[in-house]
């Protein structure tokens, strides 16, 4: 959030707040943000306007309908909360105060991904007949001591890189239905799940598995493949379209379209930027909290369909 603003007119960053004020002190030097503290300073400061929520999952409730209630508009980093009920409840705080509650899918303002719903919603690939996610992180990134390994932290491969999938499915196709889903647990704690594999059906009827991992290979993966009765579209690195996204449709042999992300453009300053204007005029927005409520429930039911319970 940091570096994006200082790209983006119309926002800037002036403050952080830690539990342990020494540490925000720390971030504020390393950064050179000129206010810093705990909380509550940053929700008692009536120059600060919206809160950015880098928080655990499970602390996201909380804290954005304290900072709500202060006035201030919200920006939860992404899943919105750990689950459908505490996520409706931040929806609801925004109503009742009259802010704005955000869920951080940065990717969904950047110019690559608006491309590739406009892709699939073109009709170039006929009737939708299956849709494969994989939304893997190498197996050396989550490490022991990492907080998505923490149960009491709402960890887990779903809540962490399942979520994208559910947002970029709910995105193109509407609302799913959860039909099934399988977890790899941890050894050391069994509330976290590894890996997931789900089956979903849109409402066309066409099934769409989603793989969410923290055991991928050594390239990890951002993919998306949709197969189609008259075409067939692979795009990679949706999550963070700035490290290299691709987008290929493909009939046969026939090669119907090639497109890449834009070089230079970054989605968490598109995110900002769409802060901004958003606020300015009162427009609606895709990362409104109402809407990140429904991508909570399906979580919800993934994990259900896994035998586990929601966070």
């Amino acid at each position: 959030m940091v570096e994006p603003s200082h790209y983006v007119d119309g926002i800037r960053v002036d403050a952080i707040g830690a539990r342990d004020p020494e540490r925000a002190r720390v971030f504020a030097e390393r950064v050179n943000l000129p206010k810093h503290g705990d909380y509550e300073t940053i929700l008692s400061d009536p120059e600060i306007d919206l809160v950015y929520l880098a928080l655990p999952p499970i602390t996201h409730a909380e804290w954005a309908i304290r900072a709500l209630q202060a006035g201030k508009h919200v920006l939860c980093e992404k899943p919105l909360s750990v689950n459908g009920t505490t996520a409706s409840a931040i929806a609801d705080a925004a109503t009742e105060t009259g802010r704005r509650a955000f869920v951080g899918f940065h990717y969904r303002l950047h110019g690559f991904t608006q491309r590739l719903l406009e892709v699939i919603a073109s009709g170039v690939l006929g009737d939708i007949e299956r849709v494969d996610v994989d939304f893997s992180i190498p197996h050396f990134v989550v490490k022991p001591g990492n907080i998505r390994l923490d149960g009491d932290l709402g960890g887990g491969a779903v809540m962490d890189v399942g979520c994208y999938a559910v947002d970029l499915i709910r995105a193109a196709w509407g609302e799913p239905a959860v039909e099934s889903a399988t977890a790899v647990l941890s050894g050391d704690d069994p509330r976290i799940d590894l890996q997931t594999d789900a089956v979903l059906r849109l409402p066309s009827g066409a099934r769409a598995c989603v793989r969410s991992s923290f055991l991928g290979d050594d390239q990890g993966a951002m993919s998306l493949r949709v197969s189609g009765s008259a075409a067939e579209l692979l795009a990679t690195s949706v999550i963070v379209p700035q490290w290299g996204a691709t987008l290929r449709v493909t009939a046969g042999e026939n090669v119907l379209l090639e497109d890449k992300a834009a070089e230079g453009e970054n989605s968490y300053a598109r995110q900002l930027e769409h802060l901004v204007a958003v606020l300015a005029d009162g427009s609606p927005s895709l990362l409104d909290a109402r809407r990140g409520v429904g991508t909570m429930r399906v979580v919800d039911d993934v994990y259900r369909a896994a035998g586990l319970q929601p966070r």
